[in-house]
C-alpha cells in the first residue's frame, strides 16, 4: 500500500514537471516565433499538454489522441469550407446589417460612433492593448476550456464540443447563403463613413508588433465576407453559457464581462457590427437549448433502462453522482 502511494506521488511529480517543462517550451517558442493563432496549432498544444498531464493514467496518450483527433479533423474541414462562399456566388450583403444596427441604436452605427469618439489616427491608446488581447483570446480560450473540461469530465467535454461544432457549421452555412461585409469593407467602398480595422494596433503598446503582423497574415487567409454570424462573439458567449453552472458564483461576472468585452472589441475595431454578434449569440442559445434537451432525454432513457424495479440502479447512481 505504501509503495503504491509512493509510486502515485512519483507519477504526479513527473506529470507536474512535464507540464512545467512543456509550458517553458511553449513560452520560449511563442516569444521567438509568435504565439499560435490558428486553431490547428492551438489544438496541437492542448493535446500535447493533455498527454503530458495524464502521463501514467488510463486516460493517457492513446485516449487523448482518440478523443481529440476526430475533433481536429472536423475543425480542419471547417477551415477548408469557410472559403467556399465566394465560389458559390451568392450576392454580397452590405446594407442590411448597417440598417439593423441603426434600428438597434436609434440611427447610429456603433462602430462609427466608437471610432469617432475613441479612435485617434496615428496615436495608439493604452486600452487598445486590452482590445487586441481580448480579440486574440478567441484563438485560445475556447480550446483551453475544452482541454480543461476533458481533463475534468469527458462527458462535460462532449457536451461542449457538440455545441461548439454545431455553432461552427451553422456559421459556415450562413456564410455561404448570406455573405456579409464587415464595417471596414463597407467604409472602404463608401457605404458608411470612415472606419479603420484597428485590431492589431494594441500590440504596439506592448512592444509585440510581431503579433500584429502574424494576425494580419492570418486574416489574409480567411474569407473577408464571413461577417454574419460573428463566431468570435459566439464562442466567447458559448464559454460563458456552458461554464455558468460549472463555476463558483463569484466567477460568473467574469464570464459575462468576457462575452460582452469580445463584442465591444469587435465593434470598436471595425471587424463586426453589433447585429453580427447578436446572430452569433442566437446560434449559441439555439444550439445550447437543443443539445440540453437531447442530453436530458438521453439521461432519462439511460436511467429508465438501468432501473431493475427494486430500487435505484447503478446507472442512475452514476448519473446522480456526476451531477
Amino acid at each position: 500500500m505504501a509503495m503504491a502511494a509512493e509510486q502515485a506521488d512519483d507519477t504526479r511529480v513527473r506529470r507536474g514537471l512535464g507540464v512545467l517543462a512543456l509550458g517553458v517550451v511553449f513560452f520560449v517558442m511563442g516569444l521567438r516565433y509568435g504565439f499560435p493563432l490558428d486553431r490547428e496549432q492551438v489544438l496541437l498544444w492542448v493535446i500535447a499538454f493533455l498527454i503530458v498531464g495524464t502521463f501514467g493514467s488510463d486516460r493517457g496518450g492513446a485516449r487523448v489522441i482518440r478523443d481529440w483527433l476526430p475533433l481536429a479533423a472536423f475543425l480542419v474541414l471547417y477551415d477548408l469550407s469557410r472559403g467556399i462562399a465566394d465560389d458559390v456566388g451568392m450576392p454580397l450583403h452590405v446594407t442590411p446589417q448597417i440598417r439593423a444596427d441603426e434600428v438597434l441604436f436609434f440611427g447610429e452605427v456603433p462602430t462609427l460612433w466608437l471610432q469617432d469618439h475613441l479612435y485617434t489616427p496615428g496615436e495608439v491608446q493604452w486600452w487598445e492593448a486590452i482590445i487586441s488581447m481580448i480579440y486574440v483570446s478567441h484563438f485560445i480560450v475556447p480550446f483551453l476550456v475544452a482541454g480543461v473540461l476533458w481533463y475534468r469530465s469527458r462527458e462535460a467535454w462532449l457536451g461542449y464540443i457538440r455545441r461548439f461544432l454545431t455553432v461552427s457549421y451553422a456559421g459556415v452555412v450562413t456564410y455561404v447563403l448570406f455573405p456579409a461585409a464587415p464595417p471596414w469593407w463597407a467604409a472602404r467602398e463608401g457605404y458608411i463613413g470612415p472606419v479603420e480595422s484597428t485590431l492589431t494596433r494594441g500590440w504596439n503598446v506592448l512592444g509585440l508588433d510581431i503579433a500584429g503582423r502574424l494576425l494580419e497574415k492570418g486574416k489574409a487567409g480567411v474569407n473577408e465576407v464571413a461577417a454574419i454570424p460573428s463566431l468570435h462573439s459566439a464562442f466567447a458567449f458559448l464559454v460563458a453559457v456552458y461554464l455558468w453552472d460549472r463555476v463558483r458564483p463569484q466567477f460568473r461576472p467574469l464570464l459575462a464581462v468576457y462575452a460582452v468585452a469580445m463584442v465591444f472589441s469587435l465593434v470598436i475595431t471595425g471587424e463586426h457590427y453589433v447585429v453580427d454578434a447578436v446572430v452569433g449569440w442566437t446560434y449559441v442559445v439555439v444550439a445550447h437549448v437543443l443539445w440540453s434537451r437531447w442530453e436530458q432525454r438521453r439521461h432519462r432513457g439511460d436511467a429508465t433502462a438501468g432501473h431493475d424495479g427494486h430500487g435505484e440502479s447503478a446507472a442512475t447512481s452514476t448519473l446522480v453522482s456526476r451531477r
